[in-house]
C-alpha cells in the first residue's frame, strides 16, 4: 500500500538527519585524533591500521577527460570507485552501482536494460531506442542498451559521470556516462583465486594470473569467473526454478612496449550467460477497477512475497558477448601523447519459448526473440601540454553498427507464428572534438570544448502479419555541435570550485516495433543544456572529502514513446515522438570521512526535481479518457530523494590477522515507471542493506568473507510496465533479487 506522503518525507529527513549526525560525531573524533598524530614527512596512506601512523583519503586517478588526473581536480560531477571498493561492497555488475552512486537508477525487463541518471534514460525497448547513458569498457562505448549490464571482472576502477558528456565522452550521453576500466598487465608475477558458496546452491570461482611473457617488454594477464546458482523464483506450474545464475567469462590481455615511446595493449574477452529470468511476471492490476487476465479467468495467481509464479512456458535465454580491444599509446614528446583505441564487439541474445502473457494460460507467447549486434569503433586522441598554462585535447571518433531483432509472436490455438518481424538498423557515426584549458591566473582556469557529431542511419523492416507481408525502409541523417564551457577556481590545493554549461545531443532514429501498416516512424534528436555549480574539497588534513553539485537541465525534443490512433483501423499503437520538454534540477552530495584509524564512512544524497514540460498522449490503461495532458508529470526512474551510506571498519586481532566489517545501505523515494504517473505502476520507497565481515591476513594474501546482499530481504520492483488491454489490463515486470548470502575464500599469490 502506498505510504502517506508526509510520513515518507519524515522518514527520509530522519534518515538523512541520522547520517548527518553520524558524520558530525565522526569528524569531532577525527579532529581530536588528528591533533594527537605526529606530523612527520613520511608518506601517508589512505587508511593505516597502525596506531601511530598518519592516515588520509587518497585521491583516485581518473581519465574522464582523456588524461590521467586526480578526481578532486576534475570539474565534473563524477563518482569513482576502485576495484577494491567494488569487491568489498559486493558490487558485481553495472546494475549494482545504484547501491553507492547518487542519482543513478537501474532496471531490467524482458532482456532490456534501463539506466537513468538524474531522470534521463531511454524511451523504448528495442534496437531503435537509444539510451541517454553511455557505458564503455576500456574506452570503447557500447552501441545499445542490451549490452550495458556487464558483469565486473578484474576491474581497476569504474567512473560514473553525471550530466551531459557531449564533448569528450560524446555519443548520445545526454544523461551521463559509465566508464569501466579493467586491470592492465604488469611485470609482476602474481595471481589470485576466490571461491564462493552461497544460498540457492551458489558456487563460483574467479581470479587472475599476471606476469611477464618475454623479459619486461611483453606482459600478459588472464582473468576469469564462473558462477552457478539455482533460481530464486519458483514457476510452480512447470516446477521450474527461474532467475538462476549460469555465467562463464574470461578475458586475456597483453601489454607490449614496442619502443620506449610506444605501448600497445590488447584485450580479448568472451562471456556467455545462460541464466533464465522470468520474462513477464504479473505483479498485479494496472488499474484498480479492472481485473487482470489471471483474475478474470480464475487462473492461479502469483505469490510475489514468497517468489512463486505460474507460467506455462520455460523462458529460455542465452547471451553471448565477444570483445576485442586494442589501445596504442605513442608518447610523441614529454608534452604530447597520441592514443588510438580500436574496438570490435559482437553481442547475441536469444530468447526462446517465452511466456508473453505471464500466465499459466496459453494466450500469447514468443517462440523466438533475438538481439544481434555487431559494432566497430575507432578513436584517435591527441593530448598535449601547451606550455605551463594551457593544455589541449583533440580527437576523432567513428562507430559502425549493425543490429537485428527477429521476433515471432504466437496467439494460440490458431495463430501460431502468425506475427513475424525482422527489423534491421545500420549506423555510421562520425565525430570530431576538442578541448582547451587555460590557466588565467594561478588559481583560475577556463575550459572551452566542443564536439560535432554526425549520424547516418538506415532501417528496414520485413514482416508477415496474419498472412500479409509488409516491407518498409527508411534513412536518416542527424548532426549537432555540442559545446562545453567551464570556469574553475582553486582557492587552495585542497579545494576546487567550478561552474559549467554544456550541451548534450542524442541522435534521431526509428521506432522498431510500431504499426507496420504505417510509414516508418522517424524521430528527431533530443537536446539538453545543462548548467552546474560544484565544490570539491578535502578537509581535516585529508580525513574528510566533500563534493556538492547543483544542476539545472533544460531538455528539448525529448524522445518519448506515446500512443496514437491509427485513423484507418481506429486502433491505438505506440510511436516515438519528440513531443516533450523537460526541466530537471537538483543537488547532489558526496561525503567520505576517516573519523578514526580503521574506520571509513561514505555517504551520498540526491534531491531531484524532474518534470515534463508540454506533453500529451493517450494512456493505454485509461483509453476512455482520450488524449491526456501530461504536463508537470514526473519523469520515470526519477525519485525525489535518494541516498546511500557505507561504513567500513578494520581492526587487528593479532600481529598477522585483522577483521573488516562493512555495511552499505541505499534508500530511495518512490518512482514511477511510466510517463503517465499511474499510481499502480510505481515502486514505493524502499531501502536495501548489504553487509559483510572478513577475516584476513594483514598482508592481504588470504581472506575469508561472509556476506549478505539485500540482507533485510526486501521485496521491490526493479522495472515494470502496464500491459494494455481494455478489459483486463495488468502490470508486469521484474522483481529484485531476494536475500543472498554466502562465504568467499580468497587467496592472492
Amino acid at each position: 500500500m502506498r505510504q502517506n506522503r508526509n510520513a515518507r518525507f519524515f522518514k527520509s529527513r530522519m534518515l538523512l538527519l541520522s547520517a548527518t549526525a553520524l558524520f558530525s560525531w565522526g569528524m569531532i573524533g577525527a579532529e581530536a585524533h588528528a591533533q594527537a598524530q605526529p606530523q612527520d614527512g613520511a608518506d601517508k596512506e589512505a587508511i593505516n591500521n597502525q596506531e601511530n601512523e598518519v592516515f588520509e583519503i587518497e585521491d583516485i586517478i581518473v581519465t574522464a577527460q582523456k588524461r590521467r588526473e586526480g578526481l578532486q581536480n576534475v570539474p565534473i560531477a563524477i563518482t569513482a570507485l576502485s576495484g577494491s571498493t567494488l569487491e568489498k561492497a559486493g558490487l558485481d555488475s553495472v546494475g549494482d552501482l545504484v547501491q553507492v552512486t547518487p542519482s543513478l537508477q537501474f532496471g531490467e525487463r524482458f532482456g532490456n536494460v534501463f539506466i537513468a541518471l538524474r531522470g534521463i534514460g531511454q524511451a523504448g525497448q528495442d534496437i531503435g531506442s537509444q539510451s541517454g547513458i553511455t557505458v564503455s569498457q576500456d574506452g570503447v562505448p557500447f552501441l545499445n542498451h542490451y549490452m550495458m549490464d556487464g558483469t565486473f571482472l578484474d576491474v581497476s576502477r569504474v567512473e560514473v559521470l553525471r550530466g551531459p558528456q557531449g564533448t569528450i565522452e560524446g555519443r548520445n550521453a545526454t544523461g551521463g556516462a559509465i566508464n569501466v576500466h579493467s586491470n592492465q598487465p604488469t611485470s609482476e608475477t602474481e595471481g589470485s583465486v576466490a571461491l564462493t558458496a552461497g544460498n540457492y546452491a551458489r558456487l563460483g570461482v574467479r581470479g587472475f594470473v599476471n606476469g611477464p611473457i618475454s623479459s619486461d617488454r611483453l606482459m600478459g594477464r588472464v582473468a576469469f569467473q564462473f558462477d552457478r546458482a539455482d533460481g530464486w523464483m519458483k514457476n510452480e506450474f512447470l516446477d521450474l526454478d527461474k532467475n538462476d545464475a549460469d555465467l562463464a567469462q574470461i578475458r586475456a590481455s597483453l601489454l607490449g612496449e614496442v619502443t620506449e615511446d610506444i605501448t600497445v595493449r590488447t584485450v580479448f574477452e568472451y562471456m556467455r550467460n545462460r541464466a533464465d529470468p522470468a520474462f513477464a511476471t504479473i505483479l498485479g492490476r494496472a488499474r484498480p477497477d479492472k481485473p487482470t487476465a489471471v483474475e478474470a479467468l480464475g487462473l492461479p495467481e502469483n505469490d510475489i512475497e514468497n517468489l512463486k509464479v505460474h507460467m506455462n512456458h520455460t523462458d529460455q535465454r542465452d547471451t553471448k558477448n565477444l570483445k576485442a580491444i586494442m589501445v596504442a599509446n605513442w608518447d610523441i614528446s614529454p608534452e604530447m601523447t597520441l592514443t588510438s583505441t580500436t574496438g570490435y564487439i559482437k553481442h547475441d541474445l536469444v530468447l526462446e519459448d517465452t511466456d508473453n502473457d505471464g500466465t499459466s494460460g496459453d494466450f500469447s507467447d514468443f517462440p523466438l526473440v533475438g538481439i544481434h549486434v555487431k559494432q566497430f569503433t575507432q578513436e584517435l586522441t591527441l593530448a598535449a601540454d601547451l606550455g605551463s598554462r594551457a593544455d589541449i585535447i583533440l580527437g576523432a571518433f567513428y562507430m559502425n553498427g549493425e543490429s537485428t531483432q527477429p521476433l515471432i509472436l504466437s496467439v494460440p490455438p490458431t495463430l501460431i507464428d502468425a506475427f513475424n518481424y525482422d527489423p534491421y538498423e545500420g549506423l555510421n557515426s562520425y565525430a570530431v572534438y576538442g578541448q582547451l584549458r587555460y590557466l588565467i591566473t594561478e588559481k583560475l582556469r577556463a575550459t572551452v570544448g566542443g564536439r560535432y557529431t554526425h549520424d547516418d542511419k538506415d532501417f528496414t523492416m520485413d514482416s508477415m502479419v496474419l498472412g500479409t507481408s509488409y516491407n518498409s525502409e527508411a534513412k536518416g541523417s542527424w548532426g549537432a555541435f555540442t559545446p562545453r564551457f567551464v570556469i574553475d577556481y582553486i582557492p587552495n590545493d585542497q579545494m576546487l570550485l567550478y561552474a559549467s554549461a554544456s550541451r548534450g545531443f542524442k541522435s534521431g532514429g526509428f521506432n522498431t516495433f510500431g504499426d507496420v501498416s504505417q510509414p516508418v516512424n522517424l524521430f528527431d534528436p533530443e537536446f539538453v543544456w545543462n548548467y552546474e555549480l560544484g565544490l570539491k574539497g578535502m578537509f581535516y588534513e585529508k580525513k574528510l572529502r566533500l563534493g556538492v553539485t547543483g544542476f539545472y537541465s533544460d531538455y528539448s525534443n525529448l524522445q518519448q514513446t506515446l500512443f496514437r490512433i491509427n485513423p484507418q483501423t481506429n486502433v491505438r499503437y505506440p510511436r516515438v515522438e519528440n513531443a516533450a520538454t523537460g526541466k530537471i534540477k537538483g543537488i547532489e552530495l558526496e561525503v567520505e570521512a576517516l573519523p578514526v584509524s580503521g574506520l571509513r564512512l561514505v555517504a551520498s544524497a540526491t534531491r531531484l526535481f524532474a518534470e515534463f514540460g508540454n506533453l500529451t498522449s493517450i494512456d493505454p490503461i485509461y483509453p476512455e479518457l482520450g488524449v491526456k495532458d501530461l504536463t508537470g508529470n514526473r519523469l520515470p526512474q526519477a525519485p525525489d530523494w535518494q541516498f546511500s551510506l557505507s561504513a567500513e571498519y578494520s581492526f587487528a586481532v593479532s600481529n598477522d590477522l585483522e577483521i573488516t566489517t562493512r555495511a552499505d545501505y541505499k534508500w530511495q523515494d518512490d518512482v514511477y515507471f511510466d510517463l503517465f504517473n499511474n499510481e499502480l505502476n510505481t515502486q514505493d520507497s524502499y531501502g536495501l542493506l548489504n553487509a559483510s565481515v572478513s577475516l584476513s591476513t594483514v598482508d592481504g594474501s588470504w581472506s575469508l568473507t561472509a556476506y549478505a546482499v539485500n540482507a533485510l530481504d526486501e521485496r521491490y520492483v526493479g522495472q515494470s510496465l502496464t500491459a494494455a488491454s481494455d478489459t483486463t489490463p495488468g502490470r508486469v515486470g521484474q522483481i529484485g533479487a531476494p536475500r543472498m548470502y554466502g562465504m568467499t575464500l580468497y587467496h592472492r599469490f
